[in-house]
């Protein structure tokens, strides 16, 4: 092996339950895809009461309902795909982060802040709707809380990874 060979074998020991920012990373994940799941089953409620369906073989189970959209579903369907494009950038970024050596109280503050700016921005939009810019306010929250863990992680890999050994 040449001097500037470097082997790593990756550490696992992050990802274990042993270490309360992996179990804050497990519990936020699971948080988040429950909150998309709620809002599948919401999508579905209204679609139920407002009678609309999304395809005409669908149309044929109930008597009364119409192929189309009503704004209901719509709002509630703008809400999943902000979530589609947040939420697994955060799945994998969070898990990216836990090799920062970030302190505890900073990770288990990005973490919950963020599921907190999520489930903000759906309850603001989709649930109980807040006139701007409270659902600006939870949007850019997560999204500054995920451009700081990849810049974070980015200057982190550079300093370390080639400039630590």
């Amino acid at each position: 092996m040449e001097k500037d060979d470097h082997v790593v074998e990756p550490s696992f020991q992050i990802l274990t339950l042993q270490n309360p920012q992996f179990a804050t990373y497990l519990i936020v994940s699971a948080l988040l895809i429950l909150k998309m799941n709620a809002l599948i089953l919401l999508t579905i409620y209204h679609r139920m009461k407002n009678k609309v369906v999304i395809s005409p073989e669908d149309a044929q189970f109930k008597e009364g309902t119409v192929v189309g959209s009503h704004p209901d579903v719509d709002r509630v369907r703008r809400a999943f795909q902000n979530d589609l494009e947040n939420i697994p950038a955060f799945l994998v970024i969070g898990l990216l982060y836990l090799w920062v050596s970030s302190p505890d109280w900073a990770v288990h503050t990005l973490y919950y802040l963020f599921f907190l700016a999520r489930l903000g921005h759906t309850l603001v939009y989709a649930v109980y709707v807040v006139p701007q810019p409270s659902r600006a306010i939870c949007f850019f929250l997560g999204f500054l809380i995920l451009e700081y863990m990849c810049c974070h992680v980015v200057v982190y890999a550079i300093l370390k990874g080639y400039h630590g050994h």
